[in-house]
This record gives structure tokens, sequence and C-alpha cells, in this order.
């Protein structure tokens, strides 16, 4: 058995392995701007409902992910992407961070996203998020659209489901009287 192992391990060093002397080479994918636009995330107006700032920082935070952008070009390709009142926020808001932190070049993409958040998707509309998913019950909907919404607004709840075992508690107290009797008998501890 112990011969296996290493007689695996021999082979998937070879092929999968870089030989001596590359090991330190990593080849790296530059997140050019060009890069960044080909995935086409929409520019952000400011004028948008506070759902949709939230949904356009995730869309980008996914264009950054394929992309491995930097902190550096986040921030540099985020805020290029605001237009309308965003940009005249963030002209703003970039002057006052750059007097704060010395530099442009300082502002993390944390800070950006944290900055943005509360200019356009401000607690008070977290906080109400979090309520509806709180109070949120099957009434009228179908078991599917039920839980669809529950997954939309479990985004903004993730203190309340933290585990699977929540989630499943969650969407079983929610449903209606009679799918709940039958459901809560199996037990069931997966969402």
């Amino acid at each position: 058995m112990a011969r296996a192992l290493n007689r695996m391990t021999e082979v998937l060093q070879q092929n999968f392995c870089p030989p001596q002397g590359e090991q330190n080479r990593v080849v790296q994918v530059e997140c050019t701007f060009e890069h960044f636009l080909a995935h086409r995330t929409p520019a952000f107006m400011g004028e948008e409902d506070p759902l949709r700032a939230w949904r356009w920082i995730e869309d980008l935070e996914r264009t950054f992910e394929v992309c491995g952008c930097t902190e550096a070009h986040k921030v540099l390709y985020g805020s290029y992407l605001l237009q309308g009142e965003a940009a005249n926020w963030w002209k703003t808001k970039r002057e006052l961070l750059e007097m704060e932190l010395g530099s442009f070049a300082a502002v993390s993409w944390l800070r950006f996203k944290k900055e943005f958040e509360d200019r356009l998707f401000p607690i008070f509309v977290r906080l109400q998020k979090a309520q509806e998913f709180n109070n949120l019950v099957q009434g009228d909907m179908t078991v599917e659209q039920y839980a669809r919404k529950l997954t939309e607004l479990g985004r903004f709840a993730t203190h309340l489901i933290a585990t699977e075992e929540l989630q499943a508690e969650c969407f079983k107290e929610g449903l209606r009287p009679q799918i709940h009797r039958q459901v809560a008998c199996l037990q069931i501890q997966n969402f």
C-alpha cells in the first residue's frame, strides 16, 4: 500500500509539478483594462435602486475574480464604470479619501466598497432587507418561489442562516402550515 502511494505521488509530481529551476516561475495573466472591459460589466449611474447597487458590486467582484485583478485595478476599474450621479459622488469622495489616506493608491477595494455601499446601499436598506428575510413566509407563493425569495433575501441576513441546518429550519418555519406539517416529520437538515 505504501509503495502504491509513493508511486502515485511520483506520477503526480512528474506530470503536474514544474521541473527543477522552473518552480519559482509563476505564470500570471495580467488584468488589463481591455481584458476587464471585455466582460461587459455595465456602468452604474447612481440613480438605480439600492438593490441594483448591491448587485452591481457583486457583478464587479465576479469580473475581478475572472480577470485576476489586483486591489489597485479593482478600485481603478470599478470607479471607471461609475457615471452620472455616481461619478459625481465618487469624484468628491475620491478627493476626500486622497486627503485622508495620502494618495489614491492607498484606497483599497474594501474601502471603496464600504464607501459605495454606505452611499448607494445604505444601512437602513440592508436592515430592511434583513427584516424582510426574518418575516418571510410562503403565503401565496409556490414552494419554488418561496425558496428563491428566501435565498435572495438570505444574503442580507447571513447571521441567521450561517449553517445548512439553520437554512433548512428557516425554510421549514416559513412554509404554509399544511406543507410545514408534511416536511417537519422528515427532519430535513439541508436546505
